[in-house]
């Protein structure tokens, strides 16, 4: 069984990292799921239904070696026993592709294809292991459940403020360097787009570090046995509980990729008004910032299957609007407003969820698989954001979808309508039926060889 801990309050300063490395990997996030593929099919010329599908492969790819990354942190501790903090470095070399990535360096739309392909074949590599901490240490901090709320309310801030930052500063940022034409649309893309990446880059390797230099791993097996992938594997799929967790993370990928993955479309060819992004994007981090204190007493009072109940109803009612309305800035504000409240209360639920079948395992079976219980649950994540992605390239390769134009095809302008809407309510059913069908016990503690409650 795993170490008690000696400690149940966490310091302010490591709190906070745990805000700096969700600020880090969501600003990543965001700002390539909101302008790598308008970057590809703008500025580099590529077809948008032949880069979607290349960039799928590699998400697909990027989620099937997650496990195998995961196990070998799990089997192999530095000198220190930690299983996790040291893949923080991740981002130096992350950060310099990332870079590269929004380099038009070719002129050939094949060629730079090509290019991005390889890049973010490479990129998703290094993502990967920097993301062990981002999940596996809300784990590993601490085996009490308090504790592990507390962190996460925090690593949830830093989500909004990333995915925030990723397109409400990014996006002017981009529009002051590479300067603005009278139709609202950048003049000088790439240059605003490389100059994005660079302070996204340097971001994310500074707050990186600050993580790795306050935060602690507290939960440790006093016997460290190795356990083979496939056998970890196959232990985490024996529970009901982990099976329906990773439905659930991949149906909260697909959600947040349709919902804020896609506005700058939205903004440029629907509502006709680039710079709306940036009102759309202060919208969710507002809602966000506005329930985050709620998120945790919520969860202790509803129980991870109705908060995931209630997060579901309120972004559909927030998605009716929006299909009666998709063309006007309310429908498209109602959506976002609706997408952080609910979006704030998932990530946390499914959060501590993770947490608890970490305990349970071990708890079964003597051994801590931390980091493929995360891992896991990251490949569900990566292949509902990748399934999203590659019916959004097709659906606007069909609809004739033209980067050039000023004004697409109304074809195109319902093919985004339909992502945002109603592939987003099917999702959300999807949620309500998967959500736990029964509340365990707490096992704050159990970890720690205390007894459960």
């Amino acid at each position: 069984m795993a170490e008690k801990i000696k400690k149940k309050t966490l310091g302010l300063a490591e709190r906070l990292g745990f805000a700096a490395i969700s600020i880090a990997d969501n600003l990543r996030s965001s700002y390539l799921n909101t302008f790598m593929l308008f970057f590809c099919t703008n500025v580099l010329g590529c077809r948008p239904g032949i880069i979607a599908t290349l960039m799928s492969i590699v998400t697909v790819w990027d989620a099937i070696n997650d496990p195998m990354i995961a196990s070998y942190a799990d089997n192999h501790p530095n000198r220190n026993g930690d299983r996790s903090r040291q893949y923080l470095f991740a981002s130096i070399p992350g950060g310099i592709i990332l870079v590269l990535l929004f380099s038009h360096l070719f002129q050939n739309p094949t060629a730079s294809t090509a290019f991005v392909f390889v890049l973010y074949l490479t990129l998703s590599v290094f993502t990967t292991f920097h993301r062990l901490p981002f999940y596996a240490m809300m784990i590993l901090v601490s085996p009490e459940e308090e504790d592990r709320i507390n962190v996460s309310k925090f690593h949830f801030f830093g989500t909004a403020i990333g995915v925030a930052l990723g397109s409400v500063v990014m996006w002017p940022l981009v529009r002051l360097v590479g300067g603005v034409d009278a139709a609202g649309n950048v003049a000088n893309p790439d240059k605003g787009f490389l100059a994005g990446a660079v302070i996204v880059a340097a971001a994310i390797i500074a707050l990186s570090l600050y993580h790795y230099f306050t935060s602690k791993e507290r939960v440790r097996p006093q016997k460290v046995e190795k356990t083979p992938m496939i056998e970890a594997i196959k232990i985490l799929f024996k529970k009901a509980r982990f099976r329906r967790n990773v439905i659930l993370d991949f149906l909260r990928s697909t959600i947040i990729t349709a919902t804020t993955g896609y506005g700058l479309y939205y903004a440029t060819y629907v509502l006709g008004k680039p710079g709306m992004l940036t009102l759309l994007s202060a919208v969710y981090l507002f809602s966000s910032m506005l329930f985050l204190p709620f998120v945790g007493r919520i969860i202790r009072k509803l129980g991870i299957r109705k908060s995931l109940i209630v997060s579901a109803v309120i972004l559909t009612a927030a998605e009716v609007v929006f299909v009666i309305m998709p063309k006007t800035l309310i429908g498209g504000m109602a959506v976002v407003f609706a997408c952080g409240i609910s979006t704030s209360l998932i990530n946390v639920a499914l959060s501590l969820n993770r947490a608890r079948i970490a305990d349970e395992v071990e708890e079964a079976e003597g051994r801590r698989v931390d980091s493929m219980v995360s891992n896991v649950n990251g490949l569900a994540v990566k292949c509902g954001a990748s399934l999203i992605g590659l019916v959004f390239g097709w659906i606007l390769e069909f609809t004739h979808y033209d980067g050039s134009l000023s004004v697409q095809p109304d074809s195109a302008i319902k093919g985004i309508i339909f992502i945002m809407g109603w592939m987003v309510i099917i999702c959300c059913a999807g949620l309500i039926l998967a959500a736990p069908k029964e509340e365990p016990a707490k096992i704050a503690g159990a970890a720690a060889g205390t007894e459960g409650e």
